[in-house]
């Protein structure tokens, strides 16, 4: 019996490498995709739905399952085009196409796939309105906003910023939300706080991006400029839901999380505009994004509280 064991001992082997390769390339395929800003942007549509619904539990889940996947796989196209500029910066050489633990072309053929299924399923789940907007956002963010818009201006964030608006308009129409003072508010607020988001990273990180050839408010403008940049939109994320409540779209209540969120980083904006710190953008950076989820998880609640 033994001859037979070691007969079978390559055979094992081989099924376990085979495993062990196509584990590998699955994650592979799951960091390409940048699950952060997949887990961001599902968030948004979540948000979204809950406050044009309810539509029920199971519909809102393929709802943000299909957006999430859309949203994947223009991030893997995304990866795909900027494969040469990732390689030149630290924070982003380890990204499979930019390592070379991923094929350009495998990300190629899985960004398409992706985003196509992902605007198939929007479509099946939520109508052709909410499959327009998700085709839409995949268009707009590789095609205009990654080979246009990038890397020709340092400004690049203010258009960029209307790239988190369609997981907003897709989680509100396939919910059959109507247009809207809510939507809109939902929209300014993320359009408005994207570019600050930005600006902070490319602050502490701007000897990376001068390595890497894209232009940034604080290499092409000045650290004075882009520290001044970032303390405005950040006083323009407060302003916004004072705005909303004097409107009458949300209620005072809404100030008790908007007011202490938004004034905690335009605390950080105005000592970074003061003293100019790397340090500082980065934890400006850091606090933006708990920022904009107080915000928003705040309108889920109130409206889900009945208002």
């Amino acid at each position: 019996m033994s001859w037979v064991a070691d007969s079978r001992a390559p055979i094992l082997r081989q099924g376990r490498d085979s495993a062990r390769l196509a584990a590998r390339r699955g994650v592979t395929l799951v960091q390409v995709a940048k699950p952060r800003i997949v887990a961001l942007f599902a968030f948004t549509v979540l948000a979204a739905s809950l406050l044009a619904g309810p539509v029920g539990p199971a519909l809102t889940a393929a709802i943000v399952a299909s957006a999430a996947l859309t949203v994947g796989g223009a991030a893997a196209l995304n990866n795909y085009l900027e494969r040469e500029l990732d390689a030149r910066m630290t924070r982003t050489r380890r990204r499979p196409t930019a390592a070379g633990t991923l094929p350009p072309r495998a990300a190629l053929a899985f960004g398409l796939v992706a985003t196509a299924g992902g605007v198939a399923a929007v479509g099946a789940c939520g109508g052709l309105p909410a499959a327009s907007w998700a085709a839409g956002g995949a268009i707009y963010y590789v095609v205009i906003y990654t080979m246009l818009i990038k890397p020709r201006t340092a400004l690049s964030s203010l258009p960029g910023g209307l790239a988190g608006v369609f997981p907003a308009l897709i989680g509100w129409t396939a919910s059959g939300g109507g247009l809207t003072g809510r939507i809109v508010f939902l929209c300014v607020l993320i359009a408005v706080w994207s570019p600050p988001h930005f600006w902070a990273l490319a602050y502490a990180l701007q000897d990376e991006y001068l390595a890497s050839g894209v232009p940034t408010p604080p290499v092409v403008l000045g650290e004075t400029a882009a520290a001044r940049m970032i303390l405005v939109a950040a006083i323009a994320l407060v302003a916004l839901p004072v705005a909303a409540v004097v409107a009458g779209l949300y209620g005072p209540t809404y100030l008790i999380v908007a007011l202490p969120a938004g004034g905690a980083f335009v605390a950080i904006a105005a000592v970074l505009a003061w003293r100019r710190r790397r340090a500082t953008a980065w934890l400006a950076y850091k606090i933006s994004g708990p920022c904009l989820a107080a915000l928003v998880v705040a309108m889920v609640v109130e409206k889900l509280a009945g208002r």
